[in-house]
C-alpha cells in the first residue's frame, strides 16, 4: 500500500472525503497552507479555515500555473475549489502525514511555503552535504550536497515528484497532481 495524503470536511466532526493523493502531495494543498499552519501542527495533519484556503488557493492559482505551465492548473484547480465552495463546513482538514518527511534530505514543507508566498519564481536553495542514518540498517550513509536552482524543481521534490515523472503521467494523472483525486 502507498502512502495517502487526503482532503477532508469537518476534519474534527465527521469527515468526508473530498479529494485524496496517493504517494504525492497535490500541487494546489500547497498553495491552500500557510506557515502559521504547519507552525501549529507539526505531524502533517492540518485544520484550516475553509474560506480562507479557499482564498489563498485563489491568490496562489497564478503562480503555480506559471510556475508549472505544462499542467492543467486552471480546470483541476477549478474543479477542486468549485467542490470546497459548496461545502457547508467551516473547516477542511488536509493530511499529509504519511507524505511529509520529519527531517528532509530534501527541501521540507517550509520551504515549498514559504517560495510560494513570496511568489518567488527563482526560488532555489542549497543542502549541504551531511551523514544521515539508514532507517532499514541503521547504518549512516554520507548524502552529497544537492543544489536546487528552479522552483518548480524544488516543489516538485517536496510532493515527492520528478520532471521525468511529468512527461510520462497521463492527462487524468496531471490533474490529480494539481488537485488530487476529486469524489463526487
Amino acid at each position: 500500500m502507498s502512502a495517502r495524503g487526503s482532503l477532508v470536511s469537518n476534519p474534527s466532526k465527521r469527515p468526508k472525503l473530498i479529494s485524496e493523493s496517493k504517494r504525492y502531495i497535490p500541487l494546489l494543498w500547497l498553495g491552500m497552507l500557510s506557515l502559521e499552519d504547519i507552525d501549529n501542527d507539526d505531524c502533517g495533519a492540518f485544520e484550516i479555515d475553509r474560506v480562507t484556503a479557499i482564498e489563498r488557493a485563489e491568490r496562489n492559482l497564478p503562480f503555480l500555473t506559471a510556475v508549472f505551465p505544462n499542467l492543467p492548473f486552471e480546470d483541476s484547480a477549478r474543479s477542486l475549489l468549485d467542490r470546497l465552495r459548496k461545502l457547508r463546513s467551516d473547516n477542511i482538514g488536509i493530511d499529509i502525514t504519511e507524505l511529509v518527511e520529519p527531517d528532509p534530505p530534501n527541501p521540507g514543507l517550509q520551504d515549498a511555503l514559504v517560495a510560494i508566498a513570496a511568489q518567488n519564481h527563482k526560488y532555489s536553495l542549497s543542502i549541504p552535504a551531511r551523514n544521515v542514518e539508514n532507517p532499514a540498517t541503521g547504518d549512516m550513509i554520507k548524502v552529497k550536497a544537492q543544489k536546487i536552482a528552479s522552483t518548480q524543481d524544488m516543489l516538485l521534490r517536496v510532493c515527492w515528484l520528478t520532471p521525468h515523472e511529468l512527461d510520462e503521467f497521463d492527462d487524468e494523472e496531471l490533474r490529480d497532481i494539481v488537485s488530487g483525486y476529486i469524489w463526487k
